[in-house]
């Protein structure tokens, strides 16, 4: 990244209705990313515009449906994997997940295979997801109560897990609820074809950064708790899941929900370490958009004098070696285009 774009990176306030838009490339790999800034009122309209300019930037095209057709196709079925860990003040918002359905049923893909969906019901509720099922816009599922885990897709590690309500496993060993098994959601095994990542820009007080990686890892899986201990930082685990068959053949984009943003203090929302970034980002590349994410929450942390925590987040250079994206700042050019 060159000195002019770090510089030219910057906080938006709420009050300001200048639109910035910074284009990523990731030369080596050839795979392209944008992210698109507001300080408007972020109503449904105004997302709508965020979501279309920056999936049009994405792909080069002019034509919205012509740029989701990248991505998907009337034959296929589309999982929308949101993060609502962190409640409803800092989870997935549901006008940027409205506008990608609304961009890929612009590209032949039925609103009945669409679905949104996250782990637990009860977060995705408090989210203010779950509350009409089908609509004609979408399917809105849980993993657990919902869908449910798939029993022959798992990723095992030696740390064993204590199991608790909504793990597959849970109660079904007599008294010792222990698992070193960690299974993949039947949704996203066996029922859709392409699946799309809309994590929020959190950090993750344990493992970094609560972002692309991790909501397709520890944000998905069951069994998790054993990941996510002081010392442990999910490495190399996050990597890992995120490299299986299913989650690595289906991914096609990462759209990370910047609207607000959260520096320390995460997976969970802490309004004290939270800002109205009011930004969108958009990649093929979870890997290098999860380091960009890291850049930008490290220098509003360090404004605040909180600790950095990109030595926290080793997943990321974990990925990087395991092929599924680019950390190399050196292979990162980031520009900058203003409509």
């Amino acid at each position: 990244m060159s000195n002019a774009a770090r510089d030219s990176e910057r906080s938006v306030t709420q009050q300001s209705l200048e639109h910035h838009w910074r284009e990523l490339r990731d030369v080596k790999w050839r795979r392209v990313g944008s992210m698109l800034e507001t300080g408007a009122h972020r109503d449904q309209e105004t997302v709508r515009a965020m979501v279309a300019a920056g999936i049009n930037t994405l792909t080069r095209e002019k034509d919205e449906a012509a740029a989701w057709r990248h991505f998907a196709s009337g034959s296929d079925v589309v999982g929308i994997k949101i993060n609502t860990q962190a409640g409803p003040l800092q989870s997935t918002r549901r006008a940027v997940v409205e506008a990608i359905a609304q961009g890929l049923r612009a590209a032949g893909v039925s609103a009945t295979n669409i679905y949104v969906f996250d782990r637990d019901p009860n977060r995705m509720r408090a989210a203010g997801y779950l509350r009409t099922g089908a609509t004609n816009q979408l399917q809105e599922v849980s993993i657990i109560d919902g869908t449910g885990w798939e029993p022959i897709a798992y990723f095992q590690d030696n740390l064993a897990g204590k199991l608790i309500w909504g793990d597959l496993l849970f109660g079904k060993d007599g008294e010792q609820d222990l698992s070193k098994r960690s299974h993949l959601p039947k949704l996203v095994t066996g029922t859709i074809t392409k699946l799309i990542n809309v994590p929020v820009l959190q950090n993750h007080d344990v493992c970094g950064l609560a972002g692309c990686l991790y909501n397709l890892s520890l944000g998905m899986v069951d069994n998790t708790r054993r990941f996510e201990t002081v010392g442990q930082h999910g490495d190399p685990m996050i990597a890992e899941i995120c490299n299986m068959p299913p989650l690595r053949e289906k991914l096609v984009l990462n759209v990370v929900d910047g609207l607000i943003a959260g520096y320390a203090g995460g997976p969970g929302f802490k309004p004290r370490y939270s800002w109205p970034y009011g930004a969108l980002y958009f990649s093929t590349d979870p890997v290098a958009i999860d380091s960009l994410c890291v850049e930008v929450l490290e220098a509003k942390g360090r404004e605040a004098k909180v600790p950095p925590i990109r030595p926290l987040a080793t997943h990321i250079a974990t990925a990087t070696r395991l092929g599924l994206g680019q950390s190399d700042p050196a292979e990162i050019a980031l520009s900058e285009v203003k409509p």
